[in-house]
């Protein structure tokens, strides 16, 4: 491999990797649709799933999907995150919701300036009306608002 070739992979895979050449593809973790790693459905994933918690792991965003009705969890639905309310711009994210009805990503995600949370299934698509912050959605929702939930 010539110098001009190593010197774009080397560019290549700060790109793609984060500025971090140590980082490994298999780092990343991600819910997937049908998925059943998961556990907890309902609960705070992240009082265990940050950097430095008892799960080894940290997550950028994590929470669980409910029926409408809120009695069972609803998988294989999606999760998007937008920087603006109309929803109308690029996803910054787009979390598939695995077959546990429970959502995760370690992804760097940029909170600080809100983001605008939506679930969608194949019938409906329900959206926040304010921005959030960070991606610790159990830490609110099922204790002191609704589950998130969608038809």
């Amino acid at each position: 491999m010539n110098k001009i070739s190593k010197s774009l992979l080397l560019i290549i895979t700060i790109i793609v990797f984060g500025c971090d050449i140590n980082k490994n593809i298999s780092d990343i973790v991600i819910s997937t649709y049908g998925s059943t790693k998961s556990h907890n459905v309902g609960k705070d994933c992240m009082a265990c799933h940050i950097n430095g918690g008892e799960a080894g792991f940290g997550f950028t965003i994590a929470g669980s999907v409910y029926d409408s009705n809120l009695n069972i969890p609803y998988p294989n639905v999606l999760i998007t995150l937008f920087s603006d309310i109309e929803i109308s711009d690029t996803p910054i994210e787009v979390i598939e919701v695995d077959g546990k009805g429970n959502f995760y990503s370690n992804i760097p995600i940029d909170w600080q300036n809100g983001l605008f949370a939506s679930v969608s299934s194949d019938t409906e698509i329900r959206n926040m009306n304010a921005p959030i912050f960070d991606g610790s959605c159990n830490s609110c929702h099922g204790l002191t608002s609704a589950y998130i939930n969608v038809e």
